[in-house]
């Protein structure tokens, strides 16, 4: 049900669910509240009342607009305001209620990405994830339950009339987050604001997050296992490897078989192809979490810059970037030149915001010799369509004509028995343990219900301190689960575990 509902917020698909009993519907895009979508209506004109409010949501979440585009791109250099949720609710047995908040991942319009790589951690979180919630937990006293509120004779109920309810052992409501990439992240933030902030109990909340990227720095909490949290991952997605450095809660890794492939990409199978995936998959194992990511990618923008603006056009127009950028690329050969220095400097700061320290230029020099290489031996165009396809076949949710199932769908109804349960400790090395009290013991004395059994912990409150590039903790906590690839002896999506 979370993989489904997390697929259906990108299109705002609530017609089953409202069929099957859901109500009190409430839609956010860029922080405009839509409500009243009822299933069943009477007349005439409620019917086209509602279907015109939808219609209005789906036009604002595809955009499509250029002057929209520019718009928008513009509004998010202070902060960014894209997000984009679903709310509803469901009678549960015995009086009581589950709540239902799906986050929409990332969406079809260009400056839907810019959260995405506003990477500078504050408050120990990843800033732009932190916007987001921000945004939401703003509409908390707008988001109505009219028909709840009626049967509860009340006069009005709100998502912040729940939540404060939730403080209690006793409480009427659970909450029930999902989402997928970018909307798994917000999954992680608004539960530990619910929990640390709100003081909402783990017990009344759960969450399941697909392709999520981390959200944390590695000195935010003491033990981020101990959310109500579960993320399913494909192992040769990308971007659960992105993000900050600390996922909230359990990531569960489905090591990706050749059937999956098989049933889910829709990537060219012709020989060219194939080589050129080879050949970007050499690459792409030196990405194993946020620090080395922005590593790998500002080698690749340092390399696409020796090109002429009209191949950095062609590349980028592979990657679906929109009229914008491409119009500020056919301008000078310096003014290109200014814009990759621009985006490298951020990408700097992003690093030491995450990492603690400043980004090894010397290891981005080498990357950049081997993406160099690989680009002679392939062709620029070939080696941007092969980078698009493992960006984007192993990260889909949603189904599509050409294959009707999409690999975290495939997942959840094939794969639950080979999902690897791993956390992460900090001050431990990156390794698979018993997710109980009893923190430290291997993976194969795990047993399923000490897993699902930590969501009943109440992470501890922790105070976050800004790392240094002087602290000597920097690194010796702040590592995820993912661990380290060695160049040469791995396959893109496998991993070495490793265990005391």
């Amino acid at each position: 049900m979370s993989a489904r509902l997390a697929a259906a917020t990108y299109r705002m698909d609530v017609e089953e669910w409202l069929q099957a009993g859901w109500r009190d519907v409430t839609i956010q895009v860029d922080g405009e509240l839509t409500d009243g979508v009822e299933p069943g209506e009477k007349t005439g004109m409620q019917r086209l009342a509602s279907a015109w409010r939808m219609f209005r949501v789906r036009q604002r979440i595809r955009g499509g607009n250029p002057l929209g585009e520019v718009m928008g791109a513009l509004r998010q250099r202070e902060k960014s305001d894209t997000g984009k949720a679903l709310v509803m609710i469901h009678p549960a047995p015995l009086g009581r209620y589950v709540v239902a908040i799906s986050f929409m991942g990332t969406g079809e319009r260009l400056y839907d990405w810019v959260s995405n790589f506003r990477m500078a951690a504050e408050e120990g979180v990843h800033q732009g994830f932190l916007q987001l919630t921000r945004q939401f937990e703003d509409n908390e006293g707008e988001i109505d339950f009219p028909e709840t509120a009626q049967e509860l004779g009340l006069e009005r109920l709100t998502l912040r009339h729940i939540l404060e309810e939730m403080r209690n052992p006793n409480s009427r409501f659970s909450l029930w987050l999902t989402g997928h990439s970018q909307g798994a992240a917000l999954v992680q933030v608004y539960a530990h604001h619910k929990i640390m902030q709100g003081g909402v109990l783990p017990r009344n909340m759960v969450g399941y997050g697909f392709a999520a990227p981390s959200v944390m720095s590695g000195l935010a909490v003491d033990d981020p296992s101990a959310y109500p949290l579960y993320h399913v991952q494909n192992g040769e997605d990308l971007v659960p490897r992105m993000g900050a450095q600390v996922h909230l809660g359990v990531c569960l890794i489905y090591p990706t078989s050749e059937a999956l492939r098989r049933a889910c990409y829709t990537w060219r199978t012709d020989e060219d192809a194939c080589r050129s995936r080879q050949q970007v998959a050499r690459v792409l194992r030196y990405m194993t979490d946020a620090p080395s990511g922005i590593e790998v990618t500002t080698a690749y923008v340092k390399v696409l810059a020796s090109y002429t603006p009209e191949d950095m056009i062609a590349a980028l127009g592979a990657m679906g970037v929109r009229l914008p950028v491409k119009r500020l690329l056919t301008a000078a050969d310096s003014k290109v030149e200014v814009l990759v220095r621009y985006v490298c400097r951020h990408m700097a700061a992003a690093y030491a915001s995450i990492a603690g320290k400043p980004m090894n230029m010397q290891r981005v020099a080498g990357y950049q010799v081997e993406i160099a290489h690989i680009i002679g031996q392939i062709g620029l165009m070939a080696f941007t369509n092969a980078l698009v396809e493992w960006m984007n076949q192993p990260h889909r949710i949603s189904q599509t004509q050409e294959r009707p199932e999409s690999p975290y769908l495939y997942i959840v109804q094939h794969g639950l028995e080979q999902l690897v349960p791993t956390i992460w400790l900090s001050g431990r090395p990156p390794q698979l343990v018993r997710a109980s009290n009893e923190v430290g013991a291997p993976a194969m004395e795990l047993v399923q219900n000490e897993l699902f059994n930590r969501r009943m912990i109440t992470p501890e409150r922790r105070v976050h301190r800004h790392p240094r590039y002087a602290d000597p903790r920097r690194r010796s906590n702040t590592r995820h689960i993912t661990p380290t690839l060695e160049p040469g002896t791995m396959k893109l999506g496998e991993r070495i575990i490793h265990a005391d």
